[in-house]
C-alpha cells in the first residue's frame, strides 16, 4: 500500500466518523474495552508491572495526580472546560488502549512478559501525544466551528486532521525504526511499544476526534473563563517572534553559525559518556529475567543515531516531495536531539547520580537511557518543526522571497508549537517524578530537548537555515515537486477545500496576487 493510499484510507475514515459519530464512538469504546481486557489478562499483577513495588492505592493517587495537571492545564490553553474534559478522556483512552496492545505484544517478544519501565513509558508517551493530537485538532476545528459549518463541512475538517496526523505518523515511525538496528532487545522492545503508541494516536485521530466535533462541535467552546479567553482567542500573529527572528532571517549565515557552535558546546558532554554507555550491568535486580541479546557495541551505536537520521530525512522527503525542505527538519531536530542528550547528562548526574542497573527488567546497562532519549528527542523535535517548514515550503511556492517565507512560517505556527511544548514539558515532567527511575531519565532528556526545540532552534537555527536553503539553487530544482505538492488543481474551489488547506499550511482560496517581498512586514 503507498502513500497516498493510505491517505485516501486515513480520510475517509476520519469523514466517516464525522459523518457517523455514534456508531465511530461506539467502535471506539469497544476497542478500548477489548483492549484493556486483554491487556489485564497478559498481565499477572498490572499494579506492580506498571509500578513495580508500588500499591494499588499510589497507582491511583499517581493517576489522580496526574489527570487534574494535565486538566488543569488544558483548560487554561482553551480557556474553556468542555474541550478540556474532552481531550483529557480521549488521552485517557489512547494511554489504554496503547497499553493494552503493548501488554498483549510483550507476550510474543523474548523476555515473555512486559517489563515495568517500558510499560511505563509507553504510558506516558500515549499521554503525551494523545494529549497533542487532540489539542492541535480540536484548536484546528475553532474557524468552521466559529463559521457555523454543517456536517459535511466538519467532515472535511477531519479529514485534513488525519491526514495530518498520517504524515506525522510516518516520520515518528521511520525514526523509530532506528532503535532496531543494533539487534539489542531492549532497543527493540523501546521501539514496538513506541510504534504501538502511535498507531493508538493515529487511531484516535481519525475515529473519535472527528466524531467528538462533528457531533459535538457547538459546545466545545463553553463554557468560557472570561479572562483567558481573550490570550487563547488573540487576532493577529504574535509580537514578540518577528523581533526575535530578525537576526535569523538578516543575517543567516552569521546566525547559523552562532546557533551551531551553542549546540556544539552543548553536546560536548557526550564525549565523557561512552564508556558508561557501553559498560555491562553489574546486577540484575530479583524479578528481572535475563536473556541473551546481540549486545552493542560503539558502532552499533553511530549506527544507529545514523540511521535514525537518516530515516527521518528520507521520511520527510516522501511527506515533502523534496529534499531541501526535508534538510530544513532534519538537521535542527538532530542537533536538538544531540544537545539534549548533551546537557541531560550533567543534569542526569545531579538529579539522579545512582541508577539502578538492569531496572527495565533486561540484561541491559541503565544508563541506555541517553540513547533511547536521543532517538525519541529527534522524533519529538522533527514533529514540532515540520509545521513550520511546511509553511515555508507553502509559501515559497506562491512566489514569497525565502526571508519572508521562514519569518512568516515561524510567528504563524508559533502559537500551536508553544501549546504542544507547553503540554509534552508537563507530561514529562509528571512521568519524572511518577514514574520510575528509568523512564525519568528519558523524560528529562526529552524535556530538554523540547525546551532547546522552541527556543534556540525556533529562533536561531530553523529561520537561518530555512533562508538560506529556500533560497538555493537546489531549493529552486525542486521547485516543481513543491507545486505540485501545494497545487490546488486536485482541490475543489470550496469553503471545505479551504478549511483544509489552512490546515495543511498552504491556502487554496481566491485572492489577491502572490505575496511581495516587504509585504507581511508592513501588514504586521
Amino acid at each position: 500500500m503507498s502513500v497516498t493510499d493510505l491517505r485516501t484510507a486515513v480520510t475517509r475514515a476520519a469523514d466517516w466518523s464525522a459523518e457517523h459519530p455514534w456508531s465511530a464512538l461506539s467502535l471506539w469504546l469497544g476497542g478500548v474495552a477489548v483492549s484493556l481486557t486483554a491487556g489485564a489478562l497478559s498481565l499477572d499483577t498490572p499494579v506492580d508491572a506498571l509500578l513495580g513495588d508500588a500499591s494499588a492505592q499510589d497507582a491511583t493517587w499517581y493517576v489522580l495526580l496526574g489527570s487534574g495537571t494535565v486538566l488543569l492545564l488544558l483548560i487554561a490553553l482553551f480557556a474553556a472546560v468542555v474541550p478540556a474534559l474532552v481531550s483529557l478522556w480521549v488521552t485517557l483512552s489512547i494511554m489504554a488502549l496503547a497499553t493494552g496492545w503493548w501488554a498483549v505484544v510483550a507476550r510474543l517478544l523474548p523476555d515473555r512478559r512486559p517489563a515495568a519501565c517500558v510499560l511505563a513509558l509507553v504510558t506516558i508517551l500515549g499521554a503525551a501525544l494523545g494529549t497533542t493530537s487532540c489539542v492541535l485538532h480540536l484548536r484546528s476545528a475553532r474557524p468552521a466551528r466559529r463559521s457555523g459549518a454543517d456536517r459535511s463541512q466538519g467532515s472535511g475538517t477531519a479529514g485534513g486532521s488525519g491526514h495530518r496526523v498520517l504524515l506525522s505518523s510516518c516520520v515518528t515511525v521511520a525514526v523509530v525504526c532506528g532503535l532496531y538496528v543494533p539487534g539489542d532487545a531492549l532497543l527493540s522492545t523501546v521501539a514496538t511499544g513506541v510504534l504501538l503508541t502511535v498507531a493508538a494516536v493515529l487511531l484516535a485521530s481519525v475515529t473519535v476526534l472527528p466524531a467528538v466535533t462533528a457531533r459535538f462541535g457547538r459546545h466545545l467552546g463553553r463554557p468560557r473563563l472570561p479572562v483567558l479567553w481573550r490570550f487563547s482567542y488573540r487576532l493577529g500573529p504574535p509580537r514578540l517572534w518577528p523581533l526575535l527572528l530578525r537576526p535569523g532571517v538578516r543575517h543567516p549565515r552569521w546566525t547559523l553559525a552562532g546557533s551551531m557552535v551553542l549546540h556544539t558546546a552543548m553536546a560536548l558532554p557526550l564525549l565523557w559518556c561512552p564508556s558508561q554507555l557501553l559498560a555491562p550491568p553489574t546486577a540484575l535486580p530479583p524479578d528481572a529475567v535475563a536473556f541473551d541479546g546481540c549486545g552493542v557495541t560503539a558502532p552499533s551505536v553511530v549506527a544507529m543515531a545514523a540511521s535514525a537520521v537518516l530515516l527521518a530525512f528520507a521520511a520527510l522527503t516522501a511527506v515533502f516531495r523534496s529534499a531541501p525542505a526535508a534538510v530544513v527538519v532534519t538537521v535542527p531536530g538532530a542537533l536538538a536531539a544531540v544537545s539534549a542528550c548533551g546537557l541531560s547528562a550533567p543534569l542526569l548526574r545531579l538529579w539522579k547520580p545512582e541508577p539502578t542497573p538492569g531496572s527495565w527488567g533486561l540484561n541491559t546497562p541503565a544508563t541506555w537511557a541517553p540513547l533511547i532519549g536521543f532517538v525519541l528527542a529527534l522524533a519529538l523535535s522533527v514533529l514540532l518543526l515540520r509545521a513550520a517548514v511546511l509553511r515555508v515550503v507553502a509559501h515559497r511556492a506562491a512566489g514569497m522571497a525565502p526571508r519572508e517565507a521562514a519569518a512568516r512560517a515561524v510567528t504563524r505556527t508559533s502559537d500551536d508549537m508553544t501549546a504542544t511544548a507547553v503540554i509534552l514539558c508537563t507530561v514529562f515532567l509528571l512521568g519524572e517524578r511518577l514514574g520510575p527511575a528509568q523512564v525519568g531519565r528519558v523524560c528529562v532528556v526529552l524535556m530538554v530537548c523540547v525546551v532547546l526545540t522552541v527556543t534556540l532552534v525556533r529562533a536561531l537555527t530553523l529561520p537561518s537555515l530555512a533562508t538560506l536553503v529556500a533560497g538555493s539553487r537546489w531549493w529552486s530544482r525542486s521547485a516543481t515537486r513543491q507545486q505540485g505538492y501545494c497545487s490546488v488543481r486536485s482541490r475543489p474551489n470550496t469553503p471545505d477545500s479551504w478549511a483544509r488547506a489552512a490546515q495543511d499550511g498552504h491556502s487554496t482560496r481566491p485572492g489577491p496576487a502572490p505575496h511581495r517581498a516587504g509585504t507581511w512586514r508592513r501588514q504586521t
